[in-house]
């Protein structure tokens, strides 16, 4: 399959604000050229309720010079949703980055929301290149609204967010990272639009990451978005399923295969799988949830040194539909990207 670059370009107004004049005394002090990593835990508030659709939750700026690659993720950890129903409330995150052109990158994910449900991590993350030098801002905003239509009415309910006071083991982040090499990169997964997966089949991608000139281990992974096809009409290529069960459930397994490339016939380079603490293995999407987002990845991929290995590392991706529910892979449209693969150096994830 072939593989698209993660990035989009939105114009929109700059907000210039006059900076107060420093007190005559003051020595003048340069501006860093480039920031180290940001990581944001302190959110405006610990639950969010539907009668706001959107909310600002995390917001983080940091100044960078032209041409650095970073990554952003965030992670918002939902305790609980009270005095919902199943078909009631939808939760998305948006995850953008604007830089002081106007350019945005941006990417999203969501999923539905009930009060009997467990725990659960809605994450979204990319990798971008500064366009401009100067301070760029980060921010995550969660939307509620009413799934399968986000322009009716608002949803209804509250939903409580793991914060750090609430857990320290366990809460809702937004993190930038430091400037990554130049071959730090993330891609739009799969090409060609939503694929619907029937029970008992799969879909495959695959693709290919040069990570020349890497200095330690990498890490590889994706974060794909998934629907249970309860319906025929959401998303729209459940249509093609032979059959749907709106309280039906789905059961999904991912499995994520590394292969070094190897450059000289015969040579045994490196290989790496996802195991089940990784994100590999089964998951099962309820009826209630109807979303959900697989967070597969090999932590630290070693290259083998060998001179008849190559530094490109083959991806391998496979999403498999179990007995039940057909499913739909979502690699999301130029405004909304919902699923991903990326190769970043392997500690840069905190």
């Amino acid at each position: 399959m072939r593989l698209r670059p993660l990035t989009l370009l939105l114009p929109v107004a700059l907000l210039i604000a006059a900076a107060p004049a420093a007190p005559a005394l003051a020595a003048p002090v340069a501006p860093a050229a480039s920031d180290p990593a940001v990581v944001d835990v302190t959110p405006t508030t610990s639950k969010l309720s539907a009668k706001k659709r959107h909310t600002r939750f995390f917001a983080a700026s940091f100044q960078a010079e032209a041409g650095e690659v970073r990554f952003v993720g965030t992670e918002l950890v939902v305790k609980d949703a009270k005095n919902t129903a199943p078909d009631t409330l939808f939760l998305g995150v948006t995850l953008s980055c604007t830089s002081p052109s106007g350019r945005v990158t941006s990417a999203e994910a969501g999923r539905n929301v009930w009060p009997a449900g467990s725990d659960f991590v809605i994450p979204v993350s990319f990798t971008f290149q500064t366009d401009v030098a100067g301070r760029h801002t980060c921010a995550a905003e969660v939307m509620m609204c009413v799934p399968g239509n986000c322009n009716a009415p608002t949803g209804v309910g509250v939903v409580s967010i793991v914060t750090q006071k609430m857990n320290p083991r366990s809460f809702s982040i937004l993190y930038v990272s430091t400037a990554l090499p130049s071959w730090a990169r993330s891609v739009r997964v799969p090409d060609g639009g939503d694929q619907l997966i029937k029970p008992r089949t799969a879909f495959k991608g695959s693709g290919t990451f040069d990570v020349s000139q890497t200095s330690g281990p990498v890490r590889v992974g994706g974060i794909i978005s998934v629907t249970n096809c309860i319906e025929k009409s959401f998303p729209t290529a459940c249509k093609g399923a032979a059959s749907t069960a709106i309280r039906g459930s789905a059961r999904v397994t991912a499995s994520l295969r590394l292969t070094q490339v190897a450059t000289t016939p015969g040579t045994v380079c490196a290989t790496a799988d996802a195991t089940r603490a990784t994100g590999a293995g089964l998951t099962t999407i309820t009826w209630q949830q109807h979303h959900a987002i697989l967070n597969i990845y090999v932590r630290d991929f070693e290259l083998s040194t060998d001179p008849g290995c190559s530094t490109s590392i083959r991806t391998d991706l496979t999403i498999q539909a179990g007995k039940g529910n057909a499913i739909v892979v979502e690699p999301g449209s130029k405004a909304k990207i919902s699923s991903i693969l990326y190769a970043i150096p392997g500690d840069v994830i905190p």
